[in-house]
């Protein structure tokens, strides 16, 4: 292999040169030294590589990709997405969810309307999602009718980042009835912007969820939408067979601050898992009131120190 020094190898001459190498090897060292030449000509070269013979040399211009701009480096890399090898297309959907550029998503959008294979369905929302360009919501609010699972995941994603109540409906469907599990709880959390009571009851009703990781993202959301009638709902909660779940709808339990929600917490205080204890504690210590303190003295004794440290804050916050 050729000896390069430093100042050689950032040498766009001397790039160009090495990408011509009959050694795969050099050609992706070369490639990687891209990143770090600003000149305009690195891009084209970049972009090329793409093409290159050997799935190595292009997938780490999928990555080198990642750190240059423009709407010709965003076609590139969605062209990357048919590469015939799974890891390449992989790094090129990778990079490509890095992209900021705004000016990007009718690109995408387009790209979507005409391809079918699921995974660059899935890539090109996933692209389209930190955009948050209203055009996107027509094109996710039908891919939420695909039928792979991660095109729907991905377009619940774009949908979620809209921030758009005009959307409510359609994420509630999928957090209520998708048939994919992890559909469920990403539709459960894009909720988290909304205190309509549809909403609420949509993540109450994601508390009886067939699937835990589902029944944990809407204890956990319920807590950051702060509405008291799920009280009850969580308290439920806290009897959930996944300590999991337990443990988001304690920290729940805590953000509402209804001193009602005490004797479940204290009694969590008595829990096998540290965790558990813990955030039973700091749940106390939010609702600060003096019910909680037979519950917190004696936690004051736990074998562990965190739950014994954060017993004595949560003392001291009703004091």
């Amino acid at each position: 292999m050729m000896s390069l020094s430093f100042e050689e190898s950032f040498d766009i001459d001397d790039i160009s040169e090495r990408l011509h190498s009959n050694d795969a090897e050099i050609r992706r060292i070369a490639v990687m030294d891209l990143a770090e030449v600003a000149e305009p000509e690195a891009i084209a070269l970049a972009i090329s590589a793409l093409n290159d013979e050997d799935a190595n040399v292009r997938k780490q211009a999928s990555q080198t990709l990642d750190e240059f701009e423009g709407l010709e480096v965003i076609e590139a890399l969605v062209n990357a997405l048919f590469d015939p090898v799974e890891e390449v297309r992989v790094s090129a959907a990778e990079t490509l969810s890095e992209n900021k550029n705004e000016d990007a998503a009718p690109l995408l959008m387009e790209r979507l309307k005409s391809v079918e294979d699921p995974f660059i369905k899935a890539s090109l929302l996933r692209a389209l999602r930190p955009l948050r360009q209203a055009d996107s919501q027509s094109v996710a609010l039908s891919a939420l009718q695909d039928n792979d699972a991660k095109v729907r995941r991905e377009a619940v994603g774009v949908l979620a980042y809209l921030k758009s109540d005009d959307v409510l409906l359609a994420l509630m469907d999928v957090a209520r009835n998708d048939s994919d599990e992890e559909a469920r709880r990403t539709a459960m959390g894009s909720l988290v912007y909304s205190k309509n009571d549809k909403a609420v009851e949509t993540l109450i009703a994601g508390l009886n969820d067939t699937n835990w990781r589902v029944r944990e993202e809407a204890a956990m959301v319920l807590g950051k939408v702060g509405v008291n009638n799920a009280l009850d709902s969580l308290v439920d909660a806290m009897d959930d067979e996944y300590w999991q779940v337990r443990v988001k709808a304690a920290a729940s339990l805590g953000q509402l601050k209804d001193p009602k929600a005490i004797p479940v917490l204290g009694q969590a205080l008595s829990y096998s898992i540290s965790n558990l204890r813990k955030e039973a504690a700091s749940a106390l210590g939010q609702i600060a009131h003096p019910d909680a303190l037979p519950f917190l003295e004696k936690a004051k004794e736990d074998v562990d120190p965190d739950v014994r440290k954060i017993a004595l804050w949560a003392i001291q916050q009703i004091h």
